[in-house]
């Protein structure tokens, strides 16, 4: 055996070797699929980060503005009360 052989190399021959055998053929495709489904879930949870932090922005942009609605109407009723 090459001791230079990458361990990729390795995997790649194995791969192809046991994907005459269905038993190992099936386990290959299985492992690709838990592969995939890792690679997604790693991709949701990214986006369920970016959705948190526009969420919280948009959240504080809200209540800022809410705020500033209620500071302003309050400054019309008191107006209207004592300037009538």
């Amino acid at each position: 055996m090459n001791k230079d052989r990458s361990l990729v190399d390795i995997e790649k021959t194995f791969y192809e070797v046991m994907s005459k055998n269905s038993v190992f053929s099936s386990l290959g495709r299985i492992a690709k699929e838990i592969e995939d489904l890792k690679e997604s879930t790693d991709n949701l949870t990214k986006e369920i980060r970016i959705a948190s932090t526009s969420s919280t922005k948009l959240s504080k942009s809200l209540n800022l503005l809410t705020f500033a609605l209620v500071f302003i109407a309050a400054i019309t009723f008191i107006y209207g009360i004592y300037f009538k």
